[in-house]
């Protein structure tokens, strides 16, 4: 293999998203398998690993660099490898190097265990923590947010790129709505009444919020940045959401609450309403029905239909997406 220098490696890096781009990946694989890329060449320079020297078992050193200093799970360690070996095929075809060091290791097996339950108390108790959010526009953006993850189970990335023309509501029916979902696995679904319900008023807010800032371009959920929350930014990013989520997480006592864990409780949420896996996998844009047939084997739901929602205000909070917060994914 041929030996590059270090800065064809950060032009590499550089690169690397636009080739993702053009070969068709989704915003959401382009931001992870770039980051993968810049992780792991950060990882090689702490090392003092030279490009063309390195061997097949540096990979499964960066697995357990992963595991232990980055304390990832299975799953996330997996899928930062796929995104480094995505990174060095793009290395070959650029002919910086003549043949990648790892496409012949192993990958770690993924976990197919369910992740620990969330059940209808612990959702409940987070849509009245984001009820008691301030100011009121907050509280009932994250009051929608939580509806869309725990009882839709809609994926964060296709969560911040929905936009008001995505969403159909009726004035004539009481919590009626359909929400057309983009991207490659887009589709559209028809809300419960609950979420109806919570958007239908997140929106009247936003309407007047809106109204007061004339010209600014948004996608449906906006940002709040400051102690006050008195900044407001026009779109949210998956950091901004994770962070929305440590928010209520905390405020609940579940500090590892994440929107992976609310698609999952939206799953025997759904089942406990008496859908069937095929029209469960058409609502969450599933081409395989595995996590629905292990969660369809454990007892549904109880007491599963959601308290009804009352508007309140209370205490600041504030979900900043320039990284200022110091957040542990």
């Amino acid at each position: 293999m041929e030996i590059a220098t270090d800065n064809l490696i950060n032009l590499s890096v550089a690169d690397f998203p636009e080739n993702l781009k053009s070969r068709g990946k989704q915003p959401s694989t382009v931001e992870s398998y770039s980051r993968d890329a810049s992780r792991f060449v950060e990882f090689m320079q702490e090392k003092k690993l030279r490009l063309g020297k390195l061997e097949p078992d540096i990979l499964l050193e960066y697995e357990n660099y992963l595991r232990t200093e980055c304390e990832g799970r299975t799953n996330s360690v997996r899928r930062s490898m796929i995104g480094v070996r995505q990174f060095f095929r793009f290395l070959v075809d650029r002919k910086v190097l003549r043949e990648s060091p790892f496409d012949a290791v192993a990958l770690p097996a993924r976990d197919e265990g369910l992740p620990d339950q969330l059940d209808e108390e612990d959702v409940a108790m987070l849509i009245e923590a984001a009820a008691a959010s301030s100011p009121p526009i907050k509280a009932a953006r994250d009051r929608a947010i939580v509806a869309l993850l725990a009882y839709e189970g809609l994926k964060a990335s296709e969560l911040i790129h929905l936009v008001w023309t995505d969403l159909m509501l009726d004035d004539n029916l009481a919590a009626w709505g359909s929400l057309s979902i983009p991207g490659d696995r887009g589709r559209t679904i028809i809300l419960g009444p609950e979420t109806a319900t919570a958007l239908d008023f997140y929106r009247t807010l936003f309407r007047e919020w809106s109204a007061k800032r004339p010209g600014l371009i948004s996608r449906m959920f906006i940002s709040f940045k400051g102690r006050e929350s008195a900044v407001s930014v026009p779109t949210m990013t998956r950091h901004g959401l994770k962070f929305v989520m440590y928010e209520l997480g905390e405020k609940i006592g579940f500090s590892s609450l994440n929107s992976e864990l609310l698609r999952h409780h939206a799953i025997r949420y759904q089942l406990s309403l008496g859908k069937s896996p095929e029209d469960l996998m058409g609502h969450f844009g599933l081409r395989r029905p595995g996590n629905i047939a292990r969660h369809n084997a454990r007892p549904v739901l109880e007491n599963a239909r959601p308290k009804p929602f009352k508007a309140t205000g209370g205490s600041t909070g504030s979900d900043d997406d320039d990284g200022s917060q110091n957040i542990h994914d």
